[in-house]
This record gives structure tokens, sequence and C-alpha cells, in this order.
């Protein structure tokens, strides 16, 4: 008899759990959640667009309604890159005892060539003097993820990055996970697949040691196999860091804002204010940061400091699953009492405007009461990979008069923001979209634009540090009373 219930209840299990991943059930629950409350709807389905945009999703639930749950992932997450939305996702719960071989069917079809490790070295070395520079096996320091870059086939000016060693669940020997073109000595990333295998524009730093592709946390750096760096302490990925470049040069790097970093940033900028203070020259590099609470650059604002800053605040769709599923959430760690207060008072105003696009926070301007005389330059590196708070730092930024920001335009992801993250009925998948709208729209737009430097950093350079260091100094020489535009 206990064999013939505990039968029973896994029958049960398998036949609601099949009912609730249903491919038809799951597309009309992310567009019913998504049409009531992504704050970026209206704008992005304009009256003009909406029979076209309706057309496409009512061919898309057809769809859905024959599609096993297997393949409904892709076709869920095809309807959302319609929005072009950064901050707008589906993934895979971690909670969702979705097994390994239903995540490998899931990506089974992903692009893909016929090579295993041993044939990918027997490749490399039938005439290793007629080899590009990149080809080879690459692994990150952890050696935990290996890639074999070879020169394309059909395209001889491409190189594709072939998985050789992985997690053997989302990435599988054979599967691509990048595409590099040469073009005049100078390497571009075309393109490189992220962790559900959705291509994203990387940037890419080339040099015989180190090949830096992509965003921190998905694979940011990886090396020559034999050469990675032993990092016996696995420092975290959002872990900033300081450095003395000269007698006049200090740098900080801050890869990450989200909120596990701030106590770092907050101290690190506190030990060493003292060495900021007597730097001439003063470079953040925020390569790679796609964000997280603008709490994490408080302590960089007096720094760069030379005249008010003018902030647009931000309206929330003020909508019932928003406020439960984001700004309910008031108890942060590594926030001070202060600011979750803060929070607190938000949530009772997103309460009182239920339903509404609620202005909660209004433009502002802030006023120091001192101009730090040094730094005198502050250089500020970015790339495509830089988004969210980090974009709203930059715009901050700007308006100073000692800032130059150099490196490449960044990802533009910043007009939509406040994620909120809610289950789907199938609990295999996870659903992220914006709840927040910034006043600066519709007027001067940003997303999939990014926010342009004011120095360009070339294609072919390596070290972006000493490109900005020499380019500092070029400009340290020049005769004083040239204002910058």
């Amino acid at each position: 008899m206990k064999y013939l219930i505990v039968l029973m209840l896994c029958c049960w299990w398998i036949k609601g759990n099949s009912q609730q991943c249903g491919c038809e059930a799951n597309f009309r629950h992310m567009v019913a959640k998504v049409k009531t409350n992504y704050v970026g709807y209206q704008d992005k389905v304009s009256p003009q667009q909406e029979k076209r945009f309706l057309q496409y999703t009512d061919s898309l639930q057809q769809v859905a309604a024959i599609t096993g749950w297997q393949d409904c992932f892709l076709l869920l997450r095809s309807w959302l890159l319609f929005f072009k939305d950064q901050h707008m996702s589906l993934t895979f719960s971690r909670n969702g005892a979705l097994n390994k071989d239903s995540i490998r069917a899931i990506f089974a079809g992903a692009e893909k060539v016929e090579m295993t490790a041993p044939d990918f070295k027997t490749y490399i070395n039938q005439d290793p003097g007629t080899l590009d520079s990149i080809e080879g096996i690459w692994t990150d320091e952890f050696q935990s993820v290996q890639i074999g870059f070879m020169r394309d086939k059909v395209k001889k000016d491409e190189f594709i990055g072939v998985i050789l060693k992985a997690d053997s669940v989302l990435w599988l020997p054979g599967q691509i996970k990048a595409r590099v073109r040469k073009k005049r000595g100078a390497y571009e990333m075309l393109y490189l697949y992220n962790r559900e295998h959705v291509p994203i524009q990387s940037p890419l730093a080339l040099n015989n040691h180190m090949m830096n592709v992509g965003i921190a946390g998905i694979l940011n750096k990886i090396y020559p196999e034999g050469t990675q760096p032993v990092s016996a302490a696995k420092v975290k990925y959002y872990t900033p860091s300081f450095k003395v470049l000269d007698e006049q040069t200090c740098l900080l790097v801050m890869p990450s804002f989200r909120l596990e970093a701030k106590p770092l940033i907050d101290s690190l900028i506190d030990n060493n204010m003292d060495i900021i203070r007597r730097s001439k020259n003063f470079i953040l590099d925020l390569r790679n940061n796609t964000g997280g609470s603008v709490l994490c650059f408080e302590k960089l604002l007096p720094i760069i400091y030379t005249n008010p800053i003018i902030t647009k605040g931000a309206a929330v769709l003020a909508t019932e699953d928003n406020i439960r599923e984001y700004y309910s959430i008031t108890d942060y760690p590594n926030i001070s009492d202060s600011m979750k207060a803060v929070f607190r008072q938000e949530l009772e105003e997103l309460k009182a405007h239920k339903g509404s696009l609620y202005n909660l926070w209004k433009n502002d301007t802030l006023v120091l009461n001192e101009i730090m005389p040094t730094p005198q330059k502050v250089s500020v590196i970015i790339n495509r990979n830089c988004a969210s708070s980090a974009e709203i730092f930059l715009l901050k930024a700007r308006q100073s008069s000692k800032v130059t920001i150099y490196g490449k335009n960044s990802m533009g992801a910043v007009d939509y923001s406040d994620v909120a993250t809610t289950n789907m009925p199938c609990n295999y998948f996870i659903l992220r979209y914006p709840t927040s709208r910034t006043n600066r729209l519709p007027e001067e737009p940003i997303d999939n634009i990014g926010i342009k430097p004011h120095v360009k950093i070339p294609d072919n350079v390596v070290d972006w540090v000493e490109f900005v260091k020499i380019k500092v100094a070029a400009e340290n020489r020049k005769p004083s009373g040239r204002t910058r535009l």
C-alpha cells in the first residue's frame, strides 16, 4: 500500500507539472504579465505598430499550442526579443528541478561543428607555423571552460570559438561560443553567446597572454592554455581594486555596482582617499560593469564634482504585481537603516498610487559645498558592457568639467530599470522585466544606442588603461587655458 501511494503521488506530480509546463499556457501568462506590468510596453508597442504586433503575438501563440515544453523556452524568448530591452529576459530557475538532459535538449539545435578536444589538438598540430595568433586552446583562470579558436573554413578572415570543455549542460563540446573577425590586424568580436545562448555584442581585447571577451559573471577573461594565472582565492567577479600607477595617477577598477560590492567599493575609496586627493589624475575603469545599485557610486560623486549635477527622475508603473514582486523588498543587506527607511516610504507611496504610472523619483540637482582641487582630471573607461546603474553614473559624470570618458559606446540599457523577477507557471522558467521609466524619455533615449565616449579608443588598442594614461599625460603637457567642450 505504501508503494502504491508513492506511485500515485508521483503520477499526480508529473501530470500537474506537465500541465503547468504547457507552452501555450506559459505564453499566454507571459504576454499578460508583460502587457500589464512592463513599464515600456506602451512606448514599444505604438499605435502604428499595435496591429502588426498583435498579429505577431497571435501567430506565436498558435505555434505555442503545438510546441512541447522543451522547445518552449526558445519560443517564449523570441517574443520577448521584440522589445529590444536589455533588462527583459527569460532564464532558468535554479529551483525549478529541470534535469540536465532536459536542458541539453533545449539547446540541441545550437550552432555547432563536429569537433572534439582531440580533433582540435590534431588541427593545431598539423602545421603550427600557419596558425593565426588567436588560434589555439583558451581557458578561464579556473580551467572550467576551454574554447578552441580556429579559422572558419569559408570566411577566411573569421575565427570561431568552439567549446571543448564546459559544464556539459548549458554548453556541450562542439557548440560555437563566439565568432571573431580579423580586419587590418585588429580583432573584432562579432558575437558571443551568453549563458542561455543569446548572442550579445561583446568587446574584445586580445594579446598573447589574455583575451577579455565579455561580461563579468558570464565569461570574462580567458588565457592561452597553460598561461592562466593561479587564483587560489577565486576572487569574485564584482570585487573592485585600487592601484597607484605613478606619482600622479591612480586607478580604481569597479567591475560591478551590485549591492554586494558596495561595502568593498566604499572601504576601498575611504582607505585610499588620501592618495586620491594627492593624485593629479584619477582613472575609473568601469568596463564590463553591467550595473546594480546607484548606492554603489555615492562616494565617487564628491571626487568628480565641479558643478551642480542634474539628474532626471523616473516613474514607476505601480501595478499590484510590481509592488509585490519588487518594491515590497525593503530589507536589503549592505545598506544603511536610513536607506531601508527610504525604501519603506517609497513602498507606501506606490501603494497609495496603485494602478498609475507614478513619478516616484523627482528630477534632482546635486549641489556640494566643496570642489576637490585634486584630482584635476578624472578619466572614465567604458565599453559596450557598461549598462544600467553604470550608465546612470556616466550621465552624472559627464556633467563634470573634470571628467573625460574614454572607450566605446555603453550598452544602452538604462531607459527602463528596476527589474522585477517573477515565476512562470512552469517553474523551470523565470521572467524578468523593468518596472520604472526615466523622465528623460522621449527626448533623450539611450537604450540600444548607449552613451558615447568623449574619446574613442581604437580597435587595435589592447591596454586601455595605458592608452588613457598616455593621453592624459599629453593633455597635461598642453598650454593651460584651454577648455574641453
